[in-house]
């Protein structure tokens, strides 16, 4: 379902790893896939490496992904740790998603999820609601929503 989106992610995620030397990527659908950093450097070696993971086109299973990210050692979701969910919220196991993302809240500093389904249509989609209410739900349908979703926190975490 993120298929559409995929050119507007890749570019998101790219442009937080320049941002940021601390950031690790997880590319998920049914399984969970770690972007090495080199390959997020160039959009193109980005895609070729999406293409190469296997994962790209298939359901999306966010209760698992969430799980193998708690189950990794050393750990990488801790107080210090922004989670930043890209998804649509569709996937299979939404309360097994939701019972995730509720333990993942309690030792993680943030997690924000980057909805990019335009917010009036939010109202129609029980995933939506579901997941915003155990994290912050934010629009990134446009460039436009994404910036001022930025801004926004930015602003409030200081």
């Amino acid at each position: 379902s993120m298929i559409q989106f995929s050119e507007f992610a890749l570019r998101f995620i790219q442009t937080l790893n320049q941002a940021s030397d601390s950031s690790r990527t997880f590319l998920f659908s049914e399984t969970v896939f770690e972007a090495d950093p080199f390959s997020l450097r160039n959009m193109d070696l980005f895609r070729e490496l999406v293409g190469r993971s296997g994962i790209y086109g298939k359901g999306t299973n966010l209760a698992q992904a969430l799980s193998h990210l708690r189950s990794l050692l050393p750990p990488v979701l801790t107080d210090a740790t922004t989670l930043i969910i890209l998804s649509d919220t569709k996937t299979i196991d939404q309360q097994g998603a939701l019972n995730q993302l509720r333990q993942i809240r309690q030792f993680c500093g943030r997690v924000i999820f980057l909805n990019p389904i335009p917010e009036s249509q939010w109202q129609y989609l029980h995933s939506v609601q579901t997941f915003a209410s155990a994290c912050t739900m934010i629009s990134c349908s446009t460039l436009q929503s994404l910036a001022a979703a930025c801004r926004k926190l930015t602003l409030s975490s200081r």
